[in-house]
C-alpha cells in the first residue's frame, strides 16, 4: 500500500512539472513595443520653443532634432575647427509621478519613477561637420499589486544618431546623413531583456544669405528592432511573455524659421572663418564683413509640422508590466504641429521662450492634447568657450515637466 501511494505520487510530480515546463512560453509574443512618444524628448531650447526646431538647426541644442546643425557654424566662430557639447536632464514633474499620462492615452501611468535626458557632441572643421547624440527616457512599472522596489519593471528606450554633414556654396545649403538607432531595455529583478535597431536618417537647411528666414527638413526612418536574446534566456519577464521586438516609426518634420527687427536680414550671415574659406578658394560673390556687434534681431518665430507614420502589430511600452491583453497603438499616421518664439529680452545676456504644440494620441479614441511650453537662457561665464544654463517647462492634461542645461552661448 505504500509503495502504491509512493508511485502515484511521484507520478503526480512529474505530471505536475510536465504542465508547468509546457506553460513556459518557448517563443515571444508577435506584437512590436511602440517607443516612439509625442511628449518631447530634447534639449532646453527645443522644449522651449514647443518643438519647432528642425527650422533653426544651429549648435549642439539643433541636431537631435535636424543633423544639418553639425555643419552650421556660429556667426562668431573665427577659426577653421569648433567643438560643441550639451547635457541636458529633461524629467522634473511639477506633479506626481504616479498620476501622469506619459503616452497620452487617458490613463495615469502610475509609474513611480522615471527620468529623462540628452547627451550631444559636435565637432566642425570648415565645412564639415560630425557628431552624435543620445536621448533616452526611462520608466519604471509595478509588476505586481504589492510594488515594492523589487518588483519595477525598469524600461529603458533610447534614440541616438552618428552622423556627418556638409554645407555647400556660402553656407546656404547643408545636407546631413546618419546612421539612426532606436533601442529598448527591460531590467526585472537584476536580468535585462534587450532590442535595437538602426536605419538612415536624411536632413536638409537651406539658410539664404541676406534674408531673415531658414527651412529645415528631417527624415527619420522606421526603426524595427527585434529582441536580442541571451543564451539560455527565457522569453518571460515577471511571468509574462515579452514581446518580440521594437517599432519606432518614420517621421517627415517640415520647418520654417523667421527673425525679425533691426538687422534680421543677418540671420544667416557668414562666420569669418567661412568667410576666408571662401575667399581663399576664389569663390564669387562673397558677402562682406559684418562687424561682430552688427544686430542680427530681436525677435525669432519658428514652426513645425510633424508627420508621423503608422507601425503595424505596435503595443505601449507599458505592456511589459499590464495584466490584461494589450491595446495596439500606432494604427495610423499622426500629424503634429509646433510654433514657438524667441526673444533677446537683455542682449547678450538673457534670451526668453516660449512655445506651443499639439500632441496626437497613439491610441484609438483618444483627443489630441495640447502642450504650453517656455523657458529662458542666461550667459553664465566666458571660460574657452561662452558658457550658458537654459531651462525649460512644459504643461498639459496629465503631464508636467521640466528640464535644466549647460551649454555655450551661440
Amino acid at each position: 500500500m505504500r509503495t502504491l501511494a509512493l508511485l502515484s505520487f511521484t507520478v503526480a510530480v512529474a505530471l505536475a512539472s510536465g504542465a508547468r515546463a509546457q506553460d513556459v512560453p518557448t517563443e515571444p509574443r508577435s506584437e512590436r513595443l511602440y517607443v516612439n512618444s509625442g511628449v518631447l524628448l530634447g534639449s532646453t531650447r527645443m522644449v522651449a520653443l514647443g518643438g519647432a526646431y528642425v527650422g533653426i538647426a544651429e549648435g549642439t541644442a539643433g541636431f537631435a532634432s535636424n543633423l544639418s546643425a553639425l555643419a552650421h557654424r556660429s556667426p562668431q566662430l573665427d577659426k577653421d575647427w569648433d567643438v560643441g557639447v550639451t547635457l541636458s536632464l529633461l524629467d522634473v514633474p511639477l506633479s506626481s509621478r504616479l498620476r501622469r499620462d506619459l503616452d497620452n492615452d487617458g490613463l495615469p501611468d502610475e509609474a513611480p519613477t522615471s527620468r529623462q535626458y540628452l547627451m550631444g557632441l559636435l565637432l566642425q572643421y570648415k565645412s564639415f561637420g560630425l557628431g552624435t547624440f543620445l536621448r533616452s527616457r526611462t520608466v519604471s512599472y509595478c509588476a505586481t499589486d504589492a510594488c515594492q522596489s523589487s518588483d519595477y519593471i525598469q524600461v529603458s528606450v533610447t534614440q541616438s544618431a552618428l552622423a556627418g554633414a556638409l554645407a555647400f556654396g556660402l553656407d546656404e545649403f547643408i545636407v546631413s546623413i546618419g546612421i539612426y538607432a532606436a533601442q529598448a531595455e527591460l531590467t526585472y529583478q537584476k536580468e535585462e531583456w534587450r532590442y535595437g535597431g538602426t536605419g538612415l536618417s536624411l536632413d536638409l537647411l537651406f539658410r539664404p544669405q541676406s534674408r531673415p528666414y531658414r527651412v529645415g527638413i528631417s527624415v527619420r526612418p522606421q526603426v524595427v528592432g527585434a529582441w536580442q536574446q541571451k543564451d539560455g534566456q527565457v522569453p518571460v519577464l515577471a511571468g509574462r511573455p515579452i514581446y518580440s521586438g521594437l517599432v519606432a516609426p518614420a517621421t517627415l518634420s517640415l520647418g520654417v524659421s523667421y527673425r525679425f527687427g533691426e538687422g534680421a536680414e543677418r540671420y544667416n550671415r557668414l562666420s569669418p572663418a567661412a568667410r576666408r574659406q571662401l575667399l581663399a578658394s576664389g569663390s564669387p560673390n562673397v558677402p562682406p564683413e559684418e562687424p561682430p556687434d552688427a544686430p542680427t534681431g530681436t525677435f525669432l518665430v519658428t514652426g513645425q509640422v510633424d508627420v508621423i507614420s503608422s507601425a503595424e502589430n505596435a503595443v505601449a511600452l507599458r505592456s511589459v508590466a499590464a495584466f490584461s491583453e494589450p491595446e495596439p497603438v500606432g494604427k495610423t499616421a499622426l500629424i503634429q504641429p509646433h510654433l514657438g518664439a524667441e526673444h533677446d529680452t537683455w542682449p547678450g545676456r538673457v534670451r526668453t521662450r516660449l512655445g506651443v504644440f499639439v500632441e496626437p494620441s497613439s491610441f484609438e479614441g483618444q483627443t489630441p492634447r495640447p502642450h504650453l511650453t517656455g523657458g529662458f537662457e542666461v550667459f553664465l561665464f566666458r571660460y574657452w568657450e561662452d558658457w550658458s544654463f537654459s531651462a525649460s517647462f512644459d504643461l498639459a492634461r496629465r503631464y508636467s515637466n521640466v528640464g535644466f542645461s549647460l551649454g555655450f552661448w551661440r
